[in-house]
């Protein structure tokens, strides 16, 4: 069993060179494709997951489910497979609407609220411009990196009649046991692809790494000061 190199919480900047990572090797495998790597969020799930796991040694699964997205102005929708539609696929890709995102499971807090990491955000206006919703230029990231508490908000009225599992909490975002038997199955049937894949993601992130740390070792002796400064508490999340 190899040693953890990352623990929670994550330092901000390294949540970013992962994201980046995962998404670079992701994106540059459907850069082919006419709407590039859209609608790859298992895939950004299952590598994320695991190259999460082997960095930080915790419990890091790739989930699936639904969810309902902000689009800003008081605009949302709902991203979830009807239940026809989930009792009838036979693989992942029967789906024709669903979302996968990591939980990280942290066993020594007491309360159980997981981190959420979702690498494919970045695509959530793609995904509003598909049903022709207007998406709030500052709600635009690249990645999501919080608590599962966040999504647990009431639901817009708008949407109370679509959404299936409004009693089931967090409200904004649910797992679907159905929908996770075909994610594994997916994950399964590709596992090879997927262990290269999340070995090329492990490489572009020690690069990253270690261009950042010459990066500063070099601006550091071009200064006339040597003291070290540890992190400021508000350079870390979860």
């Amino acid at each position: 069993m190899h040693a953890a190199v990352l623990s929670f919480p994550v330092n901000q900047d390294i949540q970013k060179f992962i994201d980046a990572s995962v998404h670079d090797i992701i994106s540059a495998r459907y850069a082919h494709q006419p709407f590039g790597a859209f609608g790859k969020c298992a895939m950004y799930a299952i590598v994320g997951a695991q190259v999460l796991t082997l960095l930080t040694g915790r419990q890091c699964e790739a989930v699936c489910g639904g969810q309902i997205m902000d689009c800003g102005g008081g605009r949302s929708m709902i991203i979830a497979p009807g239940r026809q539609e989930i009792r009838q696929a036979r693989h992942l890709s029967d789906l024709r609407m669903y979302h996968c995102w990591i939980q990280v499971y942290l066993p020594d807090e007491v309360v159980f609220d997981p981190v959420v990491v979702d690498f494919s955000t970045r695509y959530d206006p793609q995904s509003a411009a598909l049903f022709k919703i207007d998406f709030s230029a500052e709600l635009q990231r690249d990645f999501i990196w919080c608590r599962l508490s966040d999504f647990d908000k009431p639901i817009p009225a708008s949407l109370e009649a679509m959404h299936q599992r409004s009693g089931q909490r967090p409200a904004w975002l649910w797992r679907d046991a159905r929908c996770e038997a075909l994610l594994k199955q997916f994950q399964q049937d590709n596992a090879a692809q997927f262990a290269a894949i999340t070995s090329a993601v492990l490489l572009n992130f020690v690069h990253r790494v270690e261009t950042a740390m010459a990066d500063s070792t070099t601006t550091s002796t071009t200064t006339s000061t040597s003291t070290l400064v540890a992190p400021a508490a508000s350079e870390y999340s979860f």
